[in-house]
């Protein structure tokens, strides 16, 4: 009679030998470094692509999510399966060795007595040359006698496994961030409105001025204040200037750097038409209906040109204000330079007769960067752990001495073993060794 195969239980199942298979290679070190190094890669290639674009289509794109994630797992299991033996190690030493076992240790000593003492007063006297030493000390008794055991930073085991929960959290923050944030360039003249979709909320620029340093060639400090409103209300305002945001609501404004807008006028001498403009450096202004156009390049508060005829601005005060592009025709070529100085018309002759362009006046732009990154206090959090657990692992080395005493010899016999440095325990077991010498003396 067919007998039907019993079903597994959870516990079984989770033990099975193809599911360890796979939970052992998820967790392996190996695959954690080629994740960190794939990553590092794509970051180091979205270098390379414009800040918005690298951004929209690469760090928060499913497949780079997916990496993230995919590396979190690792180090998730990677963790998990790391804490049971650390925490062995680190809180269930074996306090007691043989003889033997201490011989076979990295690092040993043999300290020969002056006298034969009584076993306890010898303990003592080693137990308190560690504990000067600065480690912690205890006796223990075991099937070997009585053994001093001592050992100084124990934390240390723990590093690599902060370090890894610490990573773990940044790749968390990060995605959670990614997932519910956003990132938005724009700007404007004191009256302008940067509308903000994502966050559903609008910046209103209140007013732009700049602080002149006592040397004019040095680039001036740009204030602006805004208001930001939801739903016509007020939520937050105050004054953003480099280095200087506006945070609220997991929300910042940063001032990422200033403009200037300039006033033009356009006048057709035939018809008489007049239309204003308001043009920012680097913008294009059509000045007939077959394609001809300026297309700005920048604006000179302080307009000069050099021996070699390259224009410049002397300093950034606005005495000499010009705006300098090239004319292009309808087939994208250039034509000429033209520099617009304050009230000064130059005239141009296309398809729809002449033209006039005068500037008539600028204003201090400024452009914000706004973003939204919920994931901010997790990546700080991951941050200073991942510190915490380099530091642990860099700094504090888990050392552990065992010494045993030969009655029969009046021989202390010394061991030690470090987990990092053994240069330290060397100069360590040294140090104990002279103490027990100098101790015995007395």
């Amino acid at each position: 009679m067919h007998k039907e195969k019993p079903e597994l239980s959870f516990k079984e199942l989770f033990t099975a030998k193809p599911v360890r298979q796979i939970l052992k290679f998820l967790s392996s070190m190996q695959l954690g470094i080629i994740l960190l190094l794939l990553l590092a890669v794509i970051s180091v290639l979205a270098t390379l692509r414009e800040h918005n674009t690298a951004i929209q289509s690469i760090y928060r794109s499913w497949w780079y999510l997916g990496i993230m994630a995919f590396t979190a797992l690792n180090l998730l299991l990677c963790t998990v399966r790391r804490v049971k033996p650390l925490t062995r190690q680190a809180l269930y030493p074996q306090k007691e060795q043989s003889a033997e076992a201490i011989a076979r240790m990295p690092v040993k000593e043999k300290v020969v007595l002056a006298e034969n003492l009584p076993a306890e007063k010898v303990l003592a006297l080693v137990a308190d040359a560690f504990h000067r030493s600065g480690l912690k000390t205890e006796i223990t008794t075991g099937t070997h006698g009585k053994t001093v055991f001592a050992q100084k930073g124990v934390l240390g085991f723990f590093g690599s496994l902060l370090s890894h929960t610490g990573l773990l959290i940044i790749l968390v923050g990060a995605m959670y961030g990614a997932l519910t944030g956003f990132e938005l360039q724009g700007g404007g003249i004191a009256g302008d409105r940067i509308s903000v979709p994502d966050g559903n909320f609008a910046v209103r620029i209140m007013d732009v001025w700049m602080e002149y340093e006592e040397d004019p060639t040095v680039r001036p400090r740009v204030y602006s204040d805004v208001s930001v409103t939801e739903g016509g209300r007020e939520i937050a305002d105050g004054v953003i200037a480099i280095n200087q945001p506006l945070r609220f609501a997991g929300n910042t404004i940063y001032h990422t750097t200033f403009r200037y807008v300039s006033d033009v006028i356009m006048h057709n001498v035939s018809t008489g038409e007049t239309s204003m403009h308001r043009v920012w450096d680097r913008d294009h202004l059509g000045l007939d209906s077959k394609g001809l156009h300026i297309h700005f390049l920048a604006f000179f508060p302080n307009f000069a040109t050099n021996e070699e005829g390259v224009p410049y601005s002397k300093n950034y005060l606005p005495e000499n204000p010009v705006l300098a592009g090239i004319v292009y025709d309808e087939k994208e070529k250039p034509q000429s330079h033209v520099y617009l100085y304050l009230n000064d018309p130059v005239t141009f002759s296309t398809a729809d007769g002449e033209i006039e362009v005068t500037l008539t006046g600028f204003q201090n732009a400024v452009v914000y960067t706004i973003t939204r990154n919920l994931g901010r206090p997790i990546l700080v959090t991951g941050a200073l752990m991942f510190v915490l657990g380099l530091y642990l692992s860099f700094f504090l080395h888990p050392r552990r001495f065992w010494a045993l005493y030969d009655q029969e010899q009046a021989a202390v016999l010394i061991g030690g073993r470090s987990y990092r440095s053994r240069l330290m325990l060397e100069q360590e077991l040294e140090q104990v060794v002279k103490e027990i010498t100098r101790r015995e003396d007395e």
